[in-house]
């Protein structure tokens, strides 16, 4: 009821959402007793920046289905609309547009009145940090949106030039004007940068219990997965990658950059002896080592009932393809087209990476106990048998937890948290950046890692010797890039990373999506989706309804 009283006091003081640029209105003269109320009781200073929290994401997304990982066998599923053809300015599902300009607004606000609150009428000093911690996560969260809108819809314009978001720092009013021009990706990135720096500077790296009862009071445990100096060095790692990145004119001294601020956060955890080594099952424990940032947990079995097979109660919507499938290298470490890997093309799963076995759901894995049959023969799972059937001979297994029983009689939940920032990404940052701004051994910094030897733990971890004589191989940026990108591949897989890691390498999104046909124990790839994308769509589009309304944006190239 609290959280409804707020909002509800948030919406007569801000008024209406009219668009994306022009948010709220100014509050009329009576309802100034709400503003004054802010000052006073700082509970409802507070639902502002909850409101920003509200917004994160609290589920994935799954968007692998638009990509060469997955496909859905829900025919009128967005992510298969727009990667059989559909997307465009007016039809985009994945615009963040006005949902991120709205939280920002609401950032924007709390920073305007932050010094104006009472947070504290017992103690100057809780007073002080109090104004602190909520000013610090009130510049995290409006870096956060930020960079969403920078990942969907930066990119070059139809002049040419490189543009991010229009930056809008303080809470736009009903006579602001707001028809402001996009700012150049180079302006965004720095303003995001300092946010995080703003941020860093008065939030502490961790929220502790100290000796000092007041610190604690303000700034303890009880925040915890509260933006901290921490959650945003981490933010910035995954900014600084992708500002460096291919579709974005790298240099040689933004790779450095993007390494040097991934390190910063490594060597926090030892580097790689900090490794969790159970990171890359992560989602089994809201304590894993591997979490630097994560959602409340909550009881549910909406992931499984979504993803499981029909034979398990559920509707089967995400298939891996074969071409995922094919990035697993062997549990000897070397890829299944290598002369020394022991592929069996007639026996394809066997003596896999054991991360394969985890994340997806093959011919004769199991759920529990439940072994589950992919061939065409199986009147339930197999492929293309009935509407919840996999199209490709895979069902999804990473993320969902093997306890939960769908059966009509039972319906079980199980934990369930979202995961937004994790160890495992910021080592896989460091190796990319690493990699190409001194290649594969070099440790200038004196870091005491490399890529090469993040790259050897990781896989390590999933079970590939320490020896691991394939990665012996490889010795040019050119092949270390590539294993760190399947490497990528395969921790992050169905984490929301590998549509955006394809745009900012600037690589094809239009690769055909594949998948195994199993009949009488013969094994044939088939195509399963060709994908409709076009070179531009690297850059996302800006939504043609703003466009309509503001004749100072210009287009991203192609929309």
């Amino acid at each position: 009821m609290q959280t409804k009283k707020i909002l509800a006091i948030l919406l007569i003081i801000a008024g209406a959402s009219i668009s994306s640029c022009e948010i709220m209105l100014e509050p009329e003269p009576e309802n100034l007793y709400f503003e004054e109320r802010f000052f006073k009781e700082p509970a409802w200073a507070e639902g502002i920046l909850l409101r920003c929290y509200a917004s994160l994401p609290n589920f994935y997304s799954f968007i692998e289905k638009a990509t060469d990982d997955a496909v859905t066998n829900v025919t009128t599923e967005s992510y298969r609309r727009i990667a059989t053809g559909e997307w465009s300015s007016q039809y985009n599902p994945i615009s963040v547009w006005a949902t991120a300009y709205n939280s920002i607004y609401y950032a924007n606000y709390f920073l305007s009145v932050a010094d104006k609150v009472e947070w504290s009428w017992e103690s100057p000093l809780r007073d002080r940090l109090f104004r602190q911690k909520f000013t610090g996560e009130a510049y995290g969260i409006r870096a956060w949106y930020y960079f969403q809108l920078l990942q969907n819809h930066g990119g070059k314009n139809a002049n040419g030039e490189l543009q991010g978001f229009i930056i809008l720092d303080k809470p736009t009013a009903k006579d602001s004007d707001w028809r402001l021009p996009r700012n150049s990706f180079e302006e965004c990135v720095q303003f995001i940068y300092d946010d995080i720096d703003r941020g860093s500077e008065i939030l502490p790296f961790d929220f502790v219990t100290t000796s000092d009862v007041d610190s604690t009071r303000c700034l303890g445990p009880q925040n915890k997965n509260r933006i901290s100096g921490r959650i945003l060095l981490a933010l910035k790692s995954r900014v600084a990658l992708h500002a460096a990145s291919q579709a974005f004119n790298p240099t040689q001294e933004k790779w450095e950059y993007a390494a040097n601020t991934a390190a910063l956060l490594l060597q926090k955890i030892g580097g790689v002896a900090g490794i969790s080594s159970t990171g890359n099952q992560f989602y089994l424990s809201p304590s894993d080592p591997d979490i630097i940032w994560r959602r409340d947990v909550y009881q549910s079995n909406a992931w499984e009932r979504q993803n499981f097979p029909p034979s398990k109660f559920g509707n089967g919507e995400t298939n891996p393809t074969q071409n995922l499938v094919d990035v697993f290298p062997m549990n000897n470490g070397y890829p299944i087209t290598h002369a020394s890997s022991g592929y069996n093309a007639n026996n394809p799963y066997r003596n896999r990476d054991r991360r394969l076995a985890d994340y997806i759901i093959y011919r004769g894995n199991r759920i529990g106990s439940n072994i589950i049959n992919t061939n065409t023969e199986d009147a339930t799972n197999g492929l293309n048998r009935t509407p919840t059937s996999t199209r490709t001979g895979y069902y999804l297994k990473k993320l969902l937890r093997e306890t939960v029983n769908l059966a009509p009689n039972i319906n079980s939940t199980d934990e369930h948290f979202y995961t937004l920032l994790r160890y495992t990404e910021i080592f896989l940052n460091y190796a990319e950046a690493a990699n190409e701004a001194w290649g594969p051994d070099e440790d200038p910094m004196n870091y005491g890692f490399t890529p090469r030897t993040i790259i050897r733990a990781i896989r390590n971890r999933a079970g590939i010797s320490a020896a691991d004589p394939y990665l012996a191989t490889i010795t040019t940026t050119e092949d270390m890039r590539t294993l760190i990108r399947d490497e990528r591949r395969i921790e992050l897989c169905f984490e929301g990373f590998r549509f955006w890691d394809l745009r900012r390498w600037g690589l094809p999104l239009d690769e055909t999506a594949m998948g195994m046909s199993i009949t009488r124990n013969v094994y044939t790839e088939i195509e399963v989706e060709p994908r409709t994308y076009e070179s531009f769509m690297k850059y996302g589009p800006i939504p043609y309804q703003d466009l309509l309304k503001n004749n100072n944006l210009i287009q991203n190239e192609g929309w």
